[in-house]
């Protein structure tokens, strides 16, 4: 068994996946020795990070999840309430506070004051997880300690940083794919491209000098709200990571 450092990017309903690659990792003898994630990231690796199999939190998500979770939030910072994501973390978590955790976690958010990265690594892992993953409009911003925080991914979508002197000892897994560009996109796709490619560099740079980088295809053909297809987007993260680890 190989003991490395994991880093989980965000994706929305396309962070599933990380829970196929992880499988497949460890079905390889692969596991995390310490994990850093953002967004959709920071929720599946703070599941991991928990004790739970990949298995075990799949099925949590596949029987507690649905869209029932995202509840109209009055158009007060954010179009959709956190109150039952809330909910459904303190239900499932075992433990509730990074301090308890069997594995080192480390959960990236953005300042919505001057967009400065910050890892959370102690204290109340909700509140962390929570802002990590509150894209803006979308969700309202967490306050923790007077500071109002958004989606870990705008500032970076594959925080490395906990881990910057030991790269060479990282697994990144990236959910979060550029479309292939194709002429005639609607006004839409090129917003999502443009979105997509702003963060592109900082990923590369990110992953660069990594013991592995795992990028499955295929998950651009998901939405950031696709509740209803985890399987098939957990079963996009394996496959593809199986067969990069049988090279």
């Amino acid at each position: 068994m190989k003991k490395r450092l994991f880093v989980l990017s965000g994706g929305g309903c396309r962070g599933f996946a990380h829970l196929g690659a992880v499988k497949a990792l460890q079905e390889s003898g692969i596991y995390p020795s310490e994990i850093s994630g953002t967004s959709s990231g920071a929720i599946a690796g703070a599941f991991l990070a928990n004790g739970f199999s990949p298995d075990e939190i799949t099925d949590i998500f596949i029987e507690k999840l649905n869209l029932n979770i995202l509840t109209l939030n009055g158009f007060k910072m954010g179009l959709i309430s956190m109150k039952n994501i809330r909910i459904f973390l303190q239900k499932n978590l075992r433990y509730k506070r990074f301090e308890d955790l069997p594995i080192p976690f480390y959960a990236t958010a953005t300042s919505f004051t001057d967009g400065t990265q910050h890892i959370f690594n102690h204290g109340n892992i909700i509140d962390a997880i929570v802002a990590s993953s509150s894209i803006p409009v979308v969700f309202p911003p967490v306050v923790i300690h007077g500071i109002p925080f958004v989606d870990g991914g705008l500032s970076n979508n594959l925080p490395i940083e906990p881990f910057l002197n030991k790269k060479k000892d990282v697994v990144c897994i990236h959910v979060n794919p550029v479309k292939s560009f194709k002429p005639g996109e609607g006004v839409y796709d090129i917003m999502d491209r443009a979105v997509h490619l702003s963060f592109r560099e900082k990923i590369n740079r990110s992953s660069d000098g990594c013991y592995l980088f795992i990028e499955p295809k295929g998950l651009d053909g998901y939405g950031l709200f696709d509740i209803h297809k985890i399987r098939e987007i957990v079963d996009t993260g394996y496959d593809f990571t199986k067969k990069l680890l049988q090279h």
